[in-house]
């Protein structure tokens, strides 16, 4: 076992207390005093420098006694010390259940570029990406790991939804939350020539055929994105059980799907498809956000404005394999919460219009259960829960 810097400042303050003791052995020698404890405790001059003296052996049996009871204490103090610490020891795995290039994708490898400029970890970060099953292949691979603080994964509302609607059974329960780092809404987008031009078009189209227009989406059916669509669905007089939806491992296949013609609407996170907005190529159509958005969403209606109750969000979080130790997740929850304090992370944030909302392990455990229960009832009601 390696000592932690703890343990060794601790010995040395042993050392330094044996050198002093053997200086006031000597003078209580000379006073007659050898082995008092009250002698001791009196400031004496040493009779020869504390060279001289690291090399004699103790004087008093009960000076000794003491220091030894000492060093006894350090003893086990130090491994216990040593213990509770815990730092990566071997390149960390950072999981995005996405392919590259999607919004979780990026969320992670701006994770791992803060980390890594700031020399943080004191080991490399890789990101995986391991696509597929609304990122269930990704928490599946994670938990090949178990017990391991070197392999954690980013999160979506998917970890919670994908058991509610029969994806998959695996869901926050059975890995470790270690923390929540922030929340994003959702954007329908069309390309820039389709005849949709705003949300309204959309459900006027929907009501006269429902087969007429196609969604595409990613990751999951169930999740935040497709929740969006059964709200509109809804509004529309539909079962969204009815309506064409194409699901993509990552909301750009998504998109490119729709710059190519062969899908109507894509439904995705905000900052997706920014760029192709600010080019012109894509149009909003309507965002299922409480209020209007600012930047490339300014004037960008809400489809509570339009008259349709959908409001649907993406929240991102850090969670680590089943079993972690408690000394791994403080590791990993006091790295993340300096994370979001830096001003590359804010910027992150500010660019792909995310909200910052960082809870702790113990705070994130609540959050993902309270959100299970929300979800159960939203997708029950929505005729998507298994």
């Amino acid at each position: 076992m390696q000592m932690t810097r703890g343990m060794e400042g601790f010995l040395e303050v042993v050392e330094v207390f044996a050198l002093r003791l053997r200086c006031r052995t000597s003078a209580l020698r000379a006073n007659g005093l050898e082995g008092t404890l009250d002698g001791l405790t009196k400031p004496v001059r040493p009779e020869r420098s504390g060279a001289q003296l690291r090399d004699e052996p103790l004087a008093s049996t009960g000076s000794f006694r003491w220091l030894l009871a000492i060093v006894i204490a350090a003893s086990a103090f130090a491994p216990a010390h040593a213990a509770e610490q815990w730092r990566p020891q071997k390149p960390v795995e950072l999981i995005a259940g996405v392919a590259a290039g999607a919004a979780l994708d990026i969320s992670a490898r701006t994770i791992q570029k803060i980390f890594q400029e700031k020399r943080r970890i004191g080991q490399p970060i890789n990101v995986v990406n391991r696509p597929g099953s609304g990122s269930a292949v990704a928490w599946a691979y994670l938990n090949m790991h178990p017990g391991d603080g070197h392999y954690l994964s980013l999160t979506s509302s998917s970890l919670v939804t994908n058991a509610i609607t029969g994806a998959n059974p695996l869901t926050y329960t059975d890995v470790t939350p270690i923390a929540q780092l922030a929340r994003e809404y959702i954007v329908f987008v069309v390309r820039a020539d389709s005849p949709l031009k705003t949300g309204r078009d959309l459900l006027d189209v929907l009501k006269k055929d429902p087969n007429a227009v196609s969604f595409g989406l990613a990751t999951s059916l169930g999740n935040p994105n497709h929740i969006a669509v059964a709200h509109v669905a809804r509004a529309a007089g539909l079962d969204v059980r009815k309506v064409k939806v194409a699901v993509f491992n990552a909301s750009p296949q998504a998109m490119a799907a729709v710059l190519g013609g062969h899908l109507d609407v894509m439904v995705s996170s905000l900052s997706t498809p920014i760029p192709h907005l600010e080019s012109g190529k894509l149009r909003t159509i309507a965002v299922a956000a409480p209020a209007r958005l600012p930047g490339a969403y300014a004037s960008a209606p809400t489809w509570k404005e339009l008259g349709v109750n959908a409001v649907s969000l993406f929240w991102r979080g850090v969670i680590g394999p089943k079993g972690m130790s408690p000394a791994q997740v403080a590791f990993w929850e006091s790295e993340l919460a300096w994370l979001v304090g830096t001003d590359e992370w804010k910027k992150y944030l500010a660019d792909n219009l995310q909200v910052s909302d960082f809870q702790n392990a113990r705070d994130a455990a609540k959050f993902l259960q309270s959100e299970y229960a929300e979800y159960k009832a939203v997708l029950t009601d929505l005729g998507l829960a298994k």
